[in-house]
C-alpha cells in the first residue's frame, strides 16, 4: 500500500510500502514486476513529444529506475487535481489515486466515439489492492475499473462523458502471498473495488470541478 506521497516540481511521486506487481495501460505499461513507485508527471497542454521518452527522462530527473516505476502523463494541474481515496471492505483494503482532467472528453453513442475538446488532460487511476492476484484476476479487476469509470462519469455528467481520449489505469497488487484467482463483480474483491473506485471518482470529480479560491 502507499508509504508516502511527495510533490516534486511537475511530479507527484507515490512510494509504495512494498514491491508490487502491476497491470497498467500507462506509456511504460503492460505487466510489470518489482514496482516501487507510481509517478504522475505534468506535461504542457500542447505536449507533442514521445511519451515513452518523456517518462524515461522523468525517471532520470527523479533518480528512479525505470523498471521500478509506472508513469502517468497528464496536463491537468498538479497537485490540485490529484486525490487519494481509501476504503477497507470485508478485509479488502484498496487505495485509489486519481488525477483528473476533462479537457478532452469522449462519450460512446450508438457504437461510435463522440469527442470534444483537445489536450492531454486525462483521468489517470492507480488502484492499489492489498490482496495478491493472478494475472487473470488482475484483468477482471482492471476491466471492472474501466466499467465503473465510464458509468460513474456518465452519472456525474448527465450522460455527456464516459472518459477522456488519453485515460490510463493501473492495478497494483502485492508480489508475495497466495494469489486470488478471480476478481470479477461477484467476488469480494470485485465488489470492494467497485465501491471504492466509484467513491474515489466522485471525490476526484468534485475536486476538479470545485471553483478555485
Amino acid at each position: 500500500m502507499i508509504k508516502n506521497v511527495k510533490h516534486l516540481g511537475r511530479n507527484i511521486v507515490i512510494t509504495l510500502g512494498e514491491e508490487a506487481m502491476a497491470l497498467t495501460s500507462t506509456v511504460d505499461g503492460g505487466l510489470k514486476h518489482g514496482i516501487k513507485y507510481v509517478i504522475y508527471h505534468q506535461v504542457p497542454k500542447n505536449f507533442m513529444e514521445d511519451p515513452t521518452r518523456e517518462a524515461v527522462r522523468t525517471h532520470g530527473e527523479l533518480s528512479i529506475r525505470s523498471g521500478e516505476a509506472i508513469t502517468f502523463l497528464t496536463a491537468t494541474e498538479l497537485p490540485r487535481n490529484h486525490t487519494i481515496y481509501k476504503e477497507v471492505i470485508n478485509g479488502v483494503e484498496i487505495e485509489t489515486s486519481i488525477t483528473m482532467g476533462l479537457s478532452n472528453p469522449y462519450r460512446i453513442g450508438r457504437g461510435d466515439v463522440i469527442t470534444e475538446g483537445l489536450g492531454e488532460s486525462t483521468i489517470n487511476m492507480a488502484i492499489i489492492i492489498n490482496k495478491p492476484l493472478t494475472v487473470q484476476a488482475m484483468i477482471d479487476a482492471i476491466t471492472l475499473a474501466a466499467q465503473v469509470k465510464a458509468l460513474t462519469l456518465a452519472e456525474l455528467s448527465g450522460g455527456n462523458i464516459h472518459g477522456t481520449t488519453s485515460d490510463a489505469i493501473a492495478l497494483l497488487t502485492p508480489t508475495n502471498g497466495d494469489k486470488e484467482p478471480y476478481a470479477g463483480p461477484a467476488t469480494i474483491i470485485g465488489k470492494a473495488m467497485i465501491h471504492t473506485v466509484y467513491n474515489a471518482l466522485i471525490k476526484a470529480y468534485e475536486t476538479y470541478t470545485k471553483p478555485k479560491s
